[in-house]
C-alpha cells in the first residue's frame, strides 16, 4: 500500500507504453514516495493534522484507479517488445547482431528477463531481512532521532513544527522517509521502532529495482540493467552497510536518485512525453526532501546533461534545446516549486552551516577541518578489500562510458562524483568527502556491469562466444559468491548500542514508572563538540516519552545557548564516578529522579552505586540496572 498504491494510482493518468514492467515498477515507487512526501508538507502548510481514519480513506479512494492501472498494464503488450537484448541498439557496440546470433537464447524472451528480474528482487528483499534477523532496535546514532521523528509524526498527524515536549529545537529535518514511515506504521499497526527497522530493509532492496530503471535507460539492455540490481544488492559493501549506520534518509535519496536520473535519459533519448516530465517533477522534488546531498548529486547530472546538450547543438550548428534540455529545466523547476516551502524553511534555520572553504593538499590541513587520521577513515569507507576490487574493476567501464556518446553524462557525473570524494580542493559545507564515498557503489556496479557484457558482445564469434559467455559467468558468481558471504555479517558490532535486554528494561520503564521520570545516562563524546548516548538509556525518550540527560542526536539544531546547556550537562555525566559531588549537582540542575546504566557501557557503572545512601535498585535484568533517586542528601538535591 504504502510504497506502490499511490504510484499506481498515478499510473493511469500518465502512461508510459515503452516501459517494460519493471522499469514501471521503478516508476511506481518513486512517486509513491515522492507523493506522500509532498502531501505532507502541503498538509502541514495548511495545518491539517491527519488522522488515521483519514488516511485510511485516502487510501482507499486510490485502489479504484490503482486496479484500473493494473488492468491497464496486463492489457498493454507493447512492453514485450522492451524484452529484447538490444544489442544492435546499444550505443558504441558497433555491431548489429540478430537475436538468434547471440549466446543468450532468444525464444523464452518474452518471460525470461520478468523471471530473472522477479527472482532477482524477492532474493535481495529476503537477503536484507536475513541481514537483520538478530536486530531487536535500529543502530547507532541517527536511528535514535529517525525513530522519534516518526513518533512524533504521529502525535502530531502530521510534520511537526519543533521537537517539543521533548527538546524545544524547530523541526526543519528532511523528512520523506519519516512521512513515509508514519503511514506504513498506521497501517502495519507495528511500533516505531520495528516500522524504522523494517520499511529501512525494504528500500535497501529497493534500491536494486531503482539502479535497474535507469540501467534500463541508460543502455537499453536488460542484461546489463539487472546485473547491476545484482551487484548491488549482494555484492556492493554500500547500500547494505547503510543499516549499520541507520542512514535511512541517504536511503531514501539513494532510492529516487536514480530513477530521476533515469527519467531524464528517457525524456532525451525518447522524448518529452507528459508522463515522463510530471514524474520528473514529482520523483526530484520527493529527493529535495529526501536528502539535501541526493539533491546535489541529481543537480550535478542535470549540469553535465545541460552542458552536453549544448556542445552537441554547438557542433552541428543547430539548437535543439527545445526538445532536450529545455524540457527537462522545466520540468526541474517544478519540482522547485513544488518543494521551495520546506527548502525555504530548512535553508531559514540552517544557513549558518553553509560556507565555502579551501582546503590545502596536506595531511595537516585534511585533518583539522575533518578529524584526525581522515585519509585514512576514507579507505576504510571504500572498503573492505572486496569493495576495493570492485573500484577498481569499475575503471574500465568508466573509460567506456566516456567513450559512447549515450552514456557520457553518466560516465562525466561519476568523475565528478570522485572529485567530490576528495577531502582536498573546495569544501563546500556541509557536504563531506565520506558522503560521497559512502555512494559510490551506484556507479561502481553499473560500470563494473557495463564492462562485463561489453566483453560478452564484443566480436561474437562462434568459436569464442560461448567461452567468453563461461568465463564472464564465473566472474560474475565468484562475485556474488564472495558479496554474500561477506555481507551475511554486514552489521557492525560496535554500532548496537541497544538489544533485546534494553528493550524489556524499557517497556518496564514504561508500564511502571511516571511520564515525569527523567533518567541520567552514559554518554560519551560524539562529533563537532557535542555527545550521543553509549547504550539503551538513549532510547528511553523515543520508545517511552520519559526525558533522558540527553536528547536524540538532532539537539545541535537548537540555539546556541540550549546546544551549550546540553553539552556542559554532558560533559558533567562523563565526571561521574558513583555519588559523587558531581552527581549531585547534576541531579539537582537537571531534576533527575532515575538512573540508567548498562553493564560493562560507558564510564558510570551499576557497581558504583551499590553503597550510595538515596539510591535504591528497583530494576535489574540481564546486565541492565535501574535506579531510583530516593532521597534529598545534605540538601544538594
Amino acid at each position: 500500500m504504502v510504497l506502490f498504491l499511490p504510484g499506481l494510482a498515478w499510473l493511469v493518468l500518465f502512461w508510459d507504453p515503452e516501459q517494460d514492467a519493471f522499469e514501471r515498477l521503478g516508476d511506481i515507487l518513486g512517486i509513491s514516495i515522492s507523493a506522500t512526501s509532498i502531501f505532507a508538507l502541503y498538509a502541514y502548510l495548511v495545518g491539517w493534522q491527519v488522522s488515521s481514519i483519514t488516511l485510511l480513506v485516502l487510501y482507499c479512494l486510490l485502489v479504484p484507479p490503482a486496479i484500473w492501472g493494473i488492468r491497464r498494464w496486463w492489457l498493454d503488450r507493447s512492453s514485450r517488445a522492451q524484452w529484447g537484448v538490444h544489442v544492435a541498439g546499444y550505443p558504441g557496440s558497433g555491431q548489429v547482431f540478430s537475436r538468434s546470433a547471440t549466446s543468450w537464447r532468444s525464444a523464452p524472451l518474452t518471460w525470461m528477463p520478468c523471471l530473472v528480474l522477479g527472482l532477482t528482487f524477492m532474493a535481495i528483499l529476503a537477503w536484507r531481512f536475513y541481514q537483520i534477523q538478530d536486530v531487536v532496535l535500529p543502530l547507532w546514532v541517527d536511528s535514535v532521532h529517525h525513530v522519534q521523528i516518526v513518533s512524533l509524526i504521529g502525535e502530531n498527524g502530521g510534520l511537526p513544527k519543533t521537537f517539543e515536549p521533548y527538546m524545544p529545537v524547530p523541526f526543519y529535518y528532511h523528512y520523506a522517509f519519516h512521512a513515509l514511515t508514519a503511514v506504513f506504521r498506521e497501517f502495519s499497526g507495528q511500533s516505531s521502532q520495528d516500522a524504522v527497522l523494517y520499511l529501512g530493509q525494504a528500500l535497501n532492496a529497493a534500491i536494486a529495482l531503482a539502479v535497474y530503471r535507469l540501467g534500463k535507460a541508460l543502455w537499453a539492455d536488460w542484461r546489463r540493467a539487472v546485473l547491476s540490481a545484482l551487484l548491488v544488492g549482494f555484492v556492493t559493501q554500500m547500500p547494505a552497510y547503510y543499516l549499520t549506520w541507520g542512514r535511512y534518509t541517504l536511503l531514501t535519496g539513494m532510492v529516487l536518485l536514480p530513477l530521476a536520473m533515469g527519467l531524464v535519459l528517457d525524456i532525451l533519448n525518447k522524448g518529452k512525453k507528459i508522463s515522463r516530465l510530471l514524474s520528473l517533477s514529482v520523483v526530484t522534488a520527493g529527493i529535495l526532501l529526501a536528502h539535501y546531498y541526493v539533491g546535489l548529486l541529481l543537480a550535478a547530472f542535470l549540469i553535465i546533461v545541460f552542458i552536453l546538450s549544448l556542445v552537441r547543438d554547438f557542433r552541428a550548428k543547430a539548437f535543439s534545446g527545445r526538445t532536450t534540455w529545455l524540457p527537462v529545466l522545466l520540468a526541474t523547476l517544478l519540482s522547485l516549486i513544488m518543494a521551495a516551502p520546506w527548502l525555504y524553511r530548512m535553508w531559514g534555520f540552517a544557513q549558518g552551516g553553509v560556507k565555502l572553504v579551501s582546503i590545502q593538499p596536506t595531511l595537516e590541513a585534511v585533518d583539522r577541518l575533518y578529524f584526525p587520521q581522515y585519509f585514512d577513515y576514507l579507505w576504510r569507507l571504500l572498503g573492505p578489500t572486496r569493495n576495493h576490487v570492485l573500484l577498481f574493476a569499475a575503471l574500465p567501464g568508466l573509460v567506456l562510458s566516456l567513450v559512447r556518446q549515450r552514456t557520457r553524462s553518466f560516465g562525466l557525473w561519476t568523475l565528478a562524483l570522485i572529485i567530490f570524494s576528495l577531502p582536498v580542493g573546495i569544501y563546500i559545507a556541509p557536504f563531506r568527502p565520506d558522503h560521497a564515498v559512502i555512494i559510490l557503489f551506484l556507479p561502481t556496479a553499473m560500470l563494473i556491469s557495463d564492462f562485463l557484457l561489453s566483453a560478452v558482445d564484443w566480436r561474437q564469434t562462434a568459436k569464442i562466444a560461448p567461452l567468453k559467455t563461461v568465463l564472464i559467468l564465473i566472474v560474475i558468481g565468484a562475485l556474488l559468491t564472495w558479496g554474500l558471504w561477506e555481507t551475511r555479517t554486514v552489521i557492525n558490532s560496535a554500532t548496537i548500542l541497544a538489544g533485546d535486554a534494553d528493550l524489556q528494561a524499557i517497556n518496564w520503564i514504561d508500564r511502571h514508572l511516571p511520564q515525569e521520570a527523567r533518567f541520567l545516562i552514559n554518554v560519551t563524546h560524539w562529533q563537532y563538540g557535542n555527545y550521543r548516548g553509549v547504550d539503551g538509556g538513549w532510547w528511553i525518550t523515543p520508545l517511552s516519552s520519559r526525558l533522558a540527560i540527553l536528547p536524540n542526536g538532532l539537539y545541535g539544531m537548537g540555539e546556541q545557548a540550549y546546544v551549550s546547556h546540553i553539552n556542559q550537562g554532558a560533559d558533567l555525566v562523563t565526571q561521574i564516578e558513583g555519588c559523587n559531588e558531581v552527581f549531585w549537582q547534576v541531579v539537582a540542575a537537571e531534576s533527575l529522579t532515575h538512573i540508567y546504566l548498562t553493564e560493562n557501557k560507558g564510564t558510570i557503572q551499576p557497581d558504583q552505586f551499590e553503597n550510595c545512601a538515596g539510591i535504591e535498585l528497583v530494576y535489574e535484568q540481564e546486565g541492565v540496572y535501574i535506579f531510583d533517586i530516593k532521597a534529598i542528601i545534605n540538601g544538594r538535591n
